[in-house]
């Protein structure tokens, strides 16, 4: 079994979105640079975010190098459509970005997508992809077989926050 940390962080081998060949079916989900969230809600009658966890920890390795900053809020998020379960997404926000704009500690079921994407200083970094392997048991929804996923990492006002989505078979459907 793999924590959602590794299946992120350490195990993925990320690579630039524009330098591969993508399945047709998912493609244009892995690439598209607008909100995800409100790209599902198009695409369905119900949504629903299930806030699997949110909680204070140290930042992975390479945030920490990047951001100089230690601690920073985890958040683990399920993007429901039509009752099936479409996105396990994860962020990760430093102190720095939470002390700037303080409403991303407080969001609840409210998608993080809707906060980020109404400021106009918004900036998305590069698009990175991986295809994780199969066997993957994410909480709630359970193993799984071979899943891409996406990652990118948001300025806001100049404050940086990682976003990183896997799509699940969910999104196929829609």
């Amino acid at each position: 079994m793999h924590s959602t940390d590794s299946l992120f962080q350490l195990e993925a081998a990320w690579q630039n979105a524009g330098q591969l060949v993508l399945p047709s079916q998912l493609e244009s989900w892995l690439v598209s640079e607008g909100s995800l969230t409100a790209l599902l809600k198009s695409r369905c009658q119900t949504f629903r975010l299930e806030l699997v966890t949110e909680h204070w920890q140290a930042l992975p390795g390479f945030l920490q190098q990047q951001w100089q900053q230690v601690q920073g809020l985890k958040r683990d998020v399920i993007l429901w459509c039509d009752h099936k379960a479409c996105v396990y997404a994860q962020s990760w926000l430093p102190e720095s970005t939470l002390e700037q704009m303080q409403p991303l500690a407080r969001l609840g079921a409210q998608p993080l997508g809707e906060y980020i994407f109404q400021h106009a200083s918004l900036q998305r970094g590069q698009i990175e992809v991986a295809l994780l392997e199969a066997g993957l048991c994410l909480p709630v929804i359970g193993r799984q077989g071979e899943l891409w996923a996406r990652r990118s990492v948001f300025s806001v006002q100049q404050r940086p926050l990682l976003v990183q989505e896997i799509f699940l078979p969910g999104v196929l459907e829609l």
